[in-house]
């Protein structure tokens, strides 16, 4: 299945963390639609590797507030849990066992007021991307962007012809059949398929994300095809990101690229919350840390000088401002949320950029990610290290940022890949759950690689190591690295007495 760009630059979501928080609210929110009703309890077991991180995350209120029908965006999943008990829901949390789950797994088990009991199991797999993985026991392979009706039989039923995929698993109810749809099934069909003998229970599921469902195989896998394909046609590489789209996608060049903008306008909107005091939830970084840094820049304290103290200014603001479970833009994670706005907003201030050309050079980011998506890139901390957050979001930056002052496909690339390998084997390691230590200074590097990446691109600097090659040295490396540092609070910086000694700390507070 084909990545969309807007799974690279996006979703908006409150923060801290796009595996964590805004995945965990989209698992409740498929949860929300496959069980209806009304909620009388609400059973949390996580996978053991989310046991140290998921207070910090608000794993626990984003599953909560997603169950009862908030979305990733909504301010009220900060108080989710205390609205589930004001309507009388009770709720609990419990972990999966050791070692039989992916390291970003939920299961939810819903109980309702009527006497029904529905279990549904998830996984968020980065960016705030996920997948339901079982329904009642039953495996299956739910995605969020589609339609799909489930139907809940005795024995396997004899199904009429629909033009859907049909998946079936066997569960501790017994057979639970998905019908997956690329459009809204008609209401005369699910009468049909509510009159079939033997079925006990069925329920349409909406898409809960707002980028489509992928209606096409064709996909780009390489930087040498989309190179290649921009040079022969001549066009520009945010116009074959935009092209992409919308054959994965069916929406229209408008629609696509008003995503795009409001998208903008929300990093825009985070970089001016950034620039206030921000009370981060734990309080282990001060929160204005990025007004500290744009303070000094304004007493010409800066050794560097030029743009690029401004722009890690801006991405620590919004990194501060996201650890308040403010509401940014994953690009393409929530803990490097603070890299693409403060580079591409910097640029725009600083050179007069359209709103338009930086639309473009965000598609341009975009397609970059995607094909590191095909290529098996993870986006998630807690399954690659960093370097799948902020060496990602450094990357894209980068090839975003050569398309503004050239439109050579291959000095593109060559941005991306120089960029990349300074920060393979950058590991995962926060002191405590949160994202404040030592992800909101990370990103400061991580725009800081991009300025300097983009400027060897465009003065004709390529990377040795072709492109292609260079992302998939970062998927060997993310296979490597050992799990300790892989957002685990027990290696890296984790390790260190001070890290042990906040930890103490906060769980003598929680």
């Amino acid at each position: 299945m084909s990545t969309s760009i807007f799974e690279i630059i996006g979703p908006t979501m409150i923060g801290p963390s796009s595996s964590h928080t805004a995945g965990m609210v989209r698992i409740g929110r498929m949860a929300h639609s496959i069980v209806g009703g009304d909620i009388q309890y609400i059973m949390i077991e996580f996978s053991p590797m989310l046991r140290t991180t998921y207070h910090g995350h608000r794993s626990d209120a984003a599953l909560i507030g997603g169950v009862i029908g908030l979305c990733e965006s909504d301010v009220e999943i900060r108080n989710a849990i205390e609205l589930a008990h004001e309507r009388g829901i009770e709720t609990k949390i419990d972990f999966l066992p050791e070692g039989e789950y992916p390291q970003n797994t939920a299961r939810l088990t819903v109980g309702c007021k009527d006497g029904r009991v529905v279990s549904v199991l998830g996984t968020s797999v980065g960016g705030g991307s996920i997948v339901i993985d079982a329904v009642d026991d039953a495996s299956l392979r739910i995605a969020p962007e589609a339609y799909h009706i489930l139907i809940w039989s005795a024995d396997t039923l004899d199904l009429p012809l629909s033009g859907a995929t049909i998946q079936r698993g066997e569960g501790k109810k017994g057979v639970v059949t998905c019908l997956t749809f690329s459009s809204l099934p008609s209401e005369s069909f699910v009468s049909k398929l509510r009159e079939l003998k033997g079925v006990t229970a069925l329920k349409s599921i909406p898409p809960i994300l707002e980028y489509g469902i992928t209606l096409t195989d064709e996909k780009y896998e390489s930087c040498s095809d989309l190179c290649r394909e921009a040079e022969e046609k001549g066009v520009a590489v945010s116009d074959l990101a935009v092209r992409y789209e919308m054959t994965r996608s069916g929406f229209s060049e408008e629609y696509i690229r008003k995503e795009m903008l409001q998208l903008l306008q929300r990093m825009k909107e985070s970089v001016l919350e950034g620039e206030k005091p921000n009370k981060l939830l734990y309080g282990l970084a001060s929160g204005k840390d990025g007004r500290l840094l744009q303070e000094a820049i304004r007493e010409g304290k800066t050794i560097s000088g030029g743009i690029m103290p401004l722009a890690v200014s801006r991405a620590i603001g919004v990194m501060e401002y996201n650890g308040s479970m403010g509401i940014i833009v994953a690009a393409p994670t929530a803990g490097s949320s603070g890299i693409v706005p403060g580079c591409f907003i910097t640029l725009q201030e600083e050179y007069g950029f359209s709103d338009e050309e930086i639309v473009n050079a965000l598609f341009v980011s975009g397609i970059m990610g995607v094909i590191m998506a095909h290529r098996k890139v993870s986006f998630s901390g807690s399954v690659g290290g960093c370097q799948g957050e902020i060496g990602v979001s450094s990357a894209i930056s980068a090839a975003g940022m050569v398309s503004l002052f050239s439109k050579e496909p291959t000095k593109i690339a060559h941005g991306m890949a120089l960029c990349l390998k300074n920060l393979l084997g950058l590991v995962c390691d926060p002191i405590a759950g949160p994202i404040e230590i030592p992800c909101i200074k990370r990103n400061a590097v991580g725009v800081a690689n991009a300025f300097i990446s983009a400027d060897m691109a465009l003065a004709g600097i390529q990377s040795f190591i072709p492109p292609d090659e260079v992302i998939d040295a970062l998927v060997d490396v993310e296979k490597r690295l050992p799990q300790e540092l892989k957002c685990a609070t027990v290696g890296g910086l984790a390790s260190t007495c001070t890290a042990k000694r906040i930890r103490k700390e906060l769980s003598c507070n929680l």
